[in-house]
């Protein structure tokens, strides 16, 4: 009795069909996991580029709308003709002057400026420097620093001294009888350093401090200044006069200075794979700026009001 047997295989063409489709597949599965991968990364540097924005626009919110805070006073400080040098005076009298400056700064920074014997600025940036007094407080001098200087208001006028000099913090609140609050002077510089770095430097105890690095990856920094044409404390614009400038050109502009109006341009601290920024921004006084480079980029934009610069100017 004979047993046939069935044998049974694949052809070659079959195998070779097989072979394809599993090159296919396996292509399109790494295709698939490469995309997903790159599009992970480019929302991490994103988040990561948003929150960068989120801290540095709470904060310079928060400074600027205390930009000429002195303490109980409803009086403008005498209006000074001249911009003070941010990084050379700063004596008493020197500071004085500069208080009808609650807000200054430079306007796009030539290549290779150095500012306050410090950090070389990236070219074409804007510096952005705020006044005012701290919001705490104390009643007398007992504790003060000697080479601090500190401020104290009475509602009409004002004293600025150092902390050594404790005989000039004698002004009283209303009743005539009670010590006006004493509070510390602060003068912050914001500009980007030539790194593509946030950083800010403060006075304090008579000098600046080092530099302190806020976030990074920052490829401008503009700022456009809001001026009250109207004396109704509200920037405006006037005839062929803009509402928002580049600079203040006068100690009157300057002092009709009421808010800013700020550009930040973002972009990831690494290259995100895959990614070709072909973006052109125009925002301030830039038009069309473009990159050649694969970092994810952003252009946020605020204004704050100077709250108290803008009460002043109602008030008078």
């Amino acid at each position: 009795m004979s047993v046939q047997k069935n044998i049974i295989g694949i052809s070659l063409v079959e195998l070779m069909i097989s072979v394809a489709l599993s090159i296919f597949l396996s292509t399109a599965i790494v295709d698939v996991t490469l995309t997903a991968s790159r599009v992970n990364r480019q929302v991490q540097l994103t988040s990561e580029m948003v929150e960068n924005a989120r801290y540095l626009g709470q904060l310079l919110n928060t400074e600027l709308s205390l930009a000429g805070f002195y303490g109980w006073l409803k009086a403008r400080p005498i209006i000074s003709g001249m911009v003070p040098d941010r990084c050379t005076e700063i004596t008493v009298a020197d500071l004085t002057k500069a208080l009808s400056f609650p807000v200054d700064g430079i306007d796009d920074a030539p290549k290779d400026q150095i500012i306050c014997s410090g950090d070389r600025l990236l070219a074409g940036t804007d510096v952005l420097v705020i006044r005012r007094a701290s919001t705490d407080s104390v009643t007398s001098t007992i504790g003060l620093v000697g080479s601090q200087h500190y401020m104290q208001a009475d509602g009409s006028s004002l004293t600025l001294a150092m902390g050594s000099n404790d005989k000039s913090f004698n002004q009283t609140q209303k009743d005539g009888v009670t010590p006006a609050p004493i509070r510390a002077f602060s003068q912050v510089i914001y500009y980007v350093s030539e790194d593509h770095v946030f950083k800010r430097r403060r006075l304090l105890e008579g000098t600046y401090t080092r530099a302190e690095p806020l976030i990074e990856g920052v490829d401008d920094f503009q700022v456009e200044y809001g001026i009250d044409r109207s004396g109704d404390g509200i920037a405006n614009a006037e005839g062929t006069s803009a509402a928002y400038i580049e600079l203040p050109a006068s100690g009157q502009e300057w002092a009709a200075v009421v808010s800013i109006k700020y550009h930040l341009l973002l972009s990831s601290t690494d290259p995100a794979p895959g990614l070709k920024d072909t973006k052109l921004y125009t925002y301030a006084d830039k038009i069309n700026i473009g990159f050649d480079d694969n970092k994810v980029r952003r252009l946020f934009t605020g204004v704050t009001q100077l709250s108290n610069a803008s009460a002043r100017r109602t008030a008078q």
